[in-house]
């Protein structure tokens, strides 16, 4: 009895050629543009029979083309062809938009753990426009996006309709300072730091230079170095005026301080301390049951918190292991989780969860 393969191919597929298998399953995936294949198989005998050849409609998901061989005995063998026809690309702003909107204020003087806050996307016009901003808070399982060999998290739709994302885990698996010259309270701003230095020569390698990724993402007036909100109040700031936390109202806005430094126009950089609080993280009260808690590294924001004169050094926020906003020197060693904003046109598939991210076209 022969009633084995010899070759099999699949049009707009990649499978690897079958000789004598022994298996009957063969997988692969094609576009969704692609409505049909053709099929086309020998038998390792040219006495045997094979049938379930020629073209093929697909349906969206999982195609199974059964190819049967008939030995000359009669014997029949049949393979299994697992065509799988991706889903189409869709807005990913549209998928973000289909979140119920929580229309309840979130409770932004604790961490969203410490509070009976639903999880999920809310809505805030404490914007620079007034236009809306939508953003995730709590414990979100469907914000996880696929881009440039990264997992990232969606933070939120900005007012512009861009989408801002934050690297899942800190980039090249290692710890870096902010800046390395601390004693004046210049060195807390992002615009000065080595952090600058370092997270455009990351974009540039691993984004900027391949315009198959680049295409996907803005660069603006969307990241924010204004000193607005300290730990207490001996801590100094130059001539800003900032707010100790525990009487600061996190928001959205982004001007230009005493200091003169505020809106940083670029490409990639972190994320403010008030996305952190908005997210659900709170200085001192650890959280780890909020979408930006990663318990394996402590991580940098883009938000100062001034000069501490006891001891002489700038100090940035950053967000520890255990899920909460605490202040650092800046020639500390943490990570940087990594962001950028993708445009509002962005199309992707998957369903944003983290066994199926959305995946960047």
């Amino acid at each position: 009895t022969t009633n084995t393969l010899d070759s099999i191919t699949v049009s707009d597929c990649t499978l690897d050629p079958v000789f004598n298998s022994a298996t009957a399953e063969y997988s692969c995936k094609v576009p969704n543009n692609v409505s049909s294949v053709t099929v086309n198989a020998t038998a390792t005998s040219s006495k045997s029979k094979v049938r379930g050849l020629g073209a093929k409609d697909l349906v969206e998901g999982k195609n199974t083309l059964p190819i049967r061989v008939i030995a000359e005995d009669g014997n029949e063998k049949i393979y299994n062809v697992n065509v799988t026809r991706k889903a189409g690309a869709t807005s990913l702003k549209n998928e973000i938009m289909k979140n119920k909107i929580i229309t309840a204020e979130p409770t932004l003087t604790t961490s969203s753990n410490n509070s009976s806050d639903a999880s999920g996307l809310y809505k805030s016009t404490d914007t620079n426009t007034g236009n809306p901003t939508y953003y995730f808070r709590g414990n979100v399982e469907n914000n996880y996006v696929s881009f440039a060999g990264q997992i990232w998290r969606i933070v939120r739709i900005n007012e512009d309709g861009t989408i801002r994302l934050i690297t899942q885990n800190r980039i090249n698996s290692t710890s870096y300072k902010f800046n390395s010259i601390i004693n004046n309270y210049t060195y807390m701003y992002y615009s000065n730091s080595q952090a600058k230095t370092q997270l455009e020569s990351w974009y540039q390698t691993n984004i900027g230079s391949k315009s198959d990724l680049a295409q996907n993402v803005v660069s603006g007036d969307y990241y924010c170095e204004q000193a607005k909100v300290k730990e207490s109040s001996s801590i100094l700031s130059g001539n800003a005026t900032m707010t100790v936390y525990n009487k600061y109202t996190p928001d959205f806005k982004c001007t230009t301080d005493s200091n003169g430094k505020g809106i940083v126009n670029a490409s990639v950089g972190l994320l403010s301390y008030d996305e952190v609080v908005y997210a659900g993280g709170y200085p001192n009260q650890e959280n780890n049951n909020y979408y930006l808690n990663n318990p394996d590294i402590h991580w940098w924001t883009m938000s100062p918190n001034g000069f501490i004169s006891e001891f002489s050094y700038s100090s940035v926020w950053v967000i520890t292991d255990k899920g909460k906003a605490n202040y650092e020197c800046v020639n500390m060693n943490n990570g940087f989780r990594v962001v950028l904003v993708l445009k509002s046109d962005t199309m992707t598939t998957g369903t944003g969860t983290s066994s199926d991210p959305f995946v960047v076209e």
